[in-house]
């Protein structure tokens, strides 16, 4: 075992043992029940519902808006981040202000514009279309994530050495051929780590779209503390937290591993 599998396993081991020694410094001897009422709330923390009846509630949800949000994030990103290295410096300029709009913009923010700005219910050429509580959550988080995606693909384009292009042109290619070809082939691998983070810490700010009256796993922890108790406040959240590091941890190492991959055979 290396150094860097021992650290991560460190890591790992460490933080769950934290985690439940809260628990029990929190609950002394009533952490038994405590941990009673954790797995018998299990189901409805994971899908929202009991005994795993469905999906898509719960921890769940926020796993599915991460998803979504991220599919319409990578599209959007890599057209903003053309626009970002055009040659047409006034397509060039509008898409950096848009990015940077956008990247400054506060994901609560965001999210509480979509749930004010946009109706639940709107018509489209005489089609009525029910916007949900999960839709304006995917489409607020999509919008600074974006941001952060184009400008991942601006720099990874750039990190590729100008030679590429000159070399590329002298053999007659157009941009969009030396683009799609030679350029995006040797940077896209070297994105892959800054997407890899993006898409945890875009897991991570699901836990905002509680706001926007998703039924995510904080709005049904909400639920069992006002149906079990306040003084499993607590208990509740810790394990909120714990799943969300379940979920997170090995995205991080593994963005880390690829990096150092992606170092050693530079």
């Amino acid at each position: 075992m290396n150094k860097d599998t021992t650290s991560a396993l460190l890591g790992f081991f460490g933080v769950i043992a934290a985690l439940f020694t809260i628990l029990f410094i929190t609950y002394g001897q009533a952490s038994g029940n405590a941990i009673d009422v954790l797995i018998s709330r299990s189901s409805q923390l994971l899908t929202g519902s009991s005994g795993f009846s469905s999906f898509g509630g719960g921890f769940s949800a926020n796993v599915i808006i991460s998803i979504f949000s991220m599919v319409i994030s990578l599209i959007a990103g890599f057209f903003l981040g053309g626009a970002m290295v055009s040659p047409n410096s006034l397509l060039r300029n509008a898409a950096v202000l848009i990015m940077n709009l956008l990247r400054s913009s506060p994901w609560l923010v965001v999210l509480y514009a979509m749930l004010y700005l946009l109706p639940f219910r709107m018509t489209i050429l005489g089609t009525s279309i029910f916007i949900s509580p999960f839709l304006k959550a995917v489409i607020g988080l999509s919008f600074p994530v974006t941001a952060y995606i184009a400008e991942g693909f601006r720099n990874g384009i750039r990190a590729v050495p100008d030679g590429q292009w000159e070399s590329a042109r002298a053999l007659g290619y157009r941009r969009g051929q030396i683009l799609r070809l030679i350029i995006l082939p040797q940077a896209l691998p070297m994105m892959l780590p800054n997407l890899m983070t993006t898409y945890a810490m875009l897991f991570i700010g699901t836990s905002l779209v509680v706001v926007t009256g998703t039924s995510d796993v904080l709005s049904i922890g909400k639920t069992v503390i006002a149906s079990d108790g306040d003084e499993y406040a607590t208990a509740i959240y810790l394990y909120i937290l714990l799943l969300f590091f379940l979920f997170a941890y090995p995205l991080a190492t593994w963005t880390r591993a690829l990096e150092r991959r992606l170092i050693k055979g530079k």
